[in-house]
């Protein structure tokens, strides 16, 4: 049998947090390899990324928000002291934001002090701590005018007159006034288009340039910015939003996406593009069942030896916790916290997973905040509170303590743990 191949860094995992930690390794100088089942989550994105809400603003009123994302995360992890802020600490979360939008800075735009107020297909607001470029013109605080909504004829996944209806009602806190326009599709794509199918007809050559033409013709007097559904491009490559906005003459914008994703398929080309120009490999291949640390590990055909790994491997939806009449970690055999009330420990964990859930839909979920226990440096703990080893490092929705669909915390947990771990892997701080 051929040697193992030695590298430094093992990223487990495709999302977010594999990205971002094999991004934040590769930074340091290390050789990743990055291994996955299966492409992560990132493809189901809307567009934007939450890090962490204001609990002090009022339900349906994101515009009333006064804290940052940093300093809603820094409340958050004082308050939920199992929190992946509150374990990790939030002291480098800014940093991580910042790296995260420069090193996908093909998609993602700069973060700032406060957090961007983007329109969703419903006609709600919702506050990101990160957004793409598509979506950053359209932040209800910085609109400068009238907002044109556009619709297009005869395509009947996106309501012009509701979404603009509904985000007129952030006027009186200081979003713009708004109005509904309608257009005609783009040449290239039919009436019953899907967004992929409209997205892929606006990359082409003149498309975009004809849409921008006709929306100068329809805007209103006025007109400080134009709202379109997540459409505006597939391939960022094309400069869909620029070329729109050179011929029409004012900021364009699309909104967030519900799935399937637009604005999620841009973002995974984004990472697998920049992924394979620094130089991660990207291993397709299953690792159930892996040795530890310093050890071969067969990847398909091939064997590896990294000295760090890093766990990516998501919760219930990437495989990352799974389970099996009790709650597992299927890749190291990891011990499984699960939390109660302010209680939390593996034998929660060992109860079947129906039995931790409760009726209130309005209480904490045990099953919810399931994953791996880490410690400060994000090494995973056994069941007696110990590193399970000392260059195994965990990241993303596997880490447990929060619940991840409800917490608010969306991909903000997988960026700044990612990055965290991706430099302890290095041997970076």
């Amino acid at each position: 049998m051929t040697a193992a191949r030695d590298v430094d860094v093992l990223v487990i995992g495709g999302g977010m947090a594999g990205a971002v930690a094999a991004l934040a390794a590769r930074s340091r100088g290390a050789a990743v390899v990055l291994v996955r089942r299966a492409p992560g989550a990132t493809a189901l994105s809307s567009g934007a990324i939450s890090v962490a809400p204001d609990l002090g603003a009022l339900p349906g009123e994101p515009l009333a928000s006064r804290r940052s994302p940093v300093e809603a995360a820094q409340r958050l992890a004082a308050a939920w002291r199992d929190h992946p802020y509150a374990v990790a600490g939030v002291e480098r979360l800014a940093e991580a934001l910042a790296f995260a939008a420069a090193e996908l800075g093909q998609v993602l735009a700069p973060p700032l002090d406060r957090r961007r107020f983007l329109a969703t297909l419903y006609g709600s607001a919702v506050g990101a701590g990160l957004c793409q470029h598509a979506t950053v013109d359209g932040d209800l605080l910085a609109v400068r005018g009238t907002l044109a909504v556009a619709g297009f004829r005869g395509h009947a996944a996106f309501d012009a007159p509701l979404v603009a209806a509904g985000l007129a009602r952030y006027r009186p806190r200081g979003g713009p006034e708004v109005r509904a326009i309608e257009l005609d599709l783009p040449a290239l794509a039919p009436g019953a288009a899907r967004p992929h199918e409209l997205a892929l007809a606006l990359d082409r050559p003149g498309a975009a340039e004809a849409l921008g033409d006709a929306l100068r013709a329809a805007l209103p007097a006025g007109a400080g910015a134009a709202l379109f559904p997540p459409v505006l491009g597939l391939d960022p490559a094309a400069r869909v939003l620029a070329r729109i906005r050179e011929r029409a003459g004012v900021p364009v914008a699309e909104t967030l996406s519900d799935v399937p994703s637009v604005p999620g398929l841009r973002l995974h080309r984004a990472i697998e593009a920049r992924l394979a120009e620094v130089g991660v490999e990207v291993v397709q291949a299953d690792v159930a069942a892996a040795p530890a640390p310093g050890e071969p590990v067969r990847l398909g055909d091939r064997e590896l030896r990294a000295a760090a790994w890093i766990l990516a491997t998501g919760r219930f939806v990437g495989g990352g916790i799974a389970r099996r009449g009790v709650l597992a970690e299927p890749a190291l055999r990891l011990p499984v916290q699960a939390a109660e009330g302010r209680d939390a420990g593996v034998q929660l964990a060992l109860r079947p997973a129906a039995s931790l859930t409760v009726r209130d839909r309005r209480r904490p979920q045990p099953l919810l905040s399931a994953g791996l226990r880490v410690d400060g440096a994000l090494r995973p703990q056994d069941e007696r509170g110990r590193p399970v080893h000392p260059r195994l490092f965990a990241a993303g929705a596997v880490l447990g303590g929060h619940e991840q669909a409800t917490d608010g915390t969306g991909l903000g947990v997988a960026i700044l743990t990612g990055f965290l771990a991706g430099r302890a892997a290095a041997g970076g701080g």
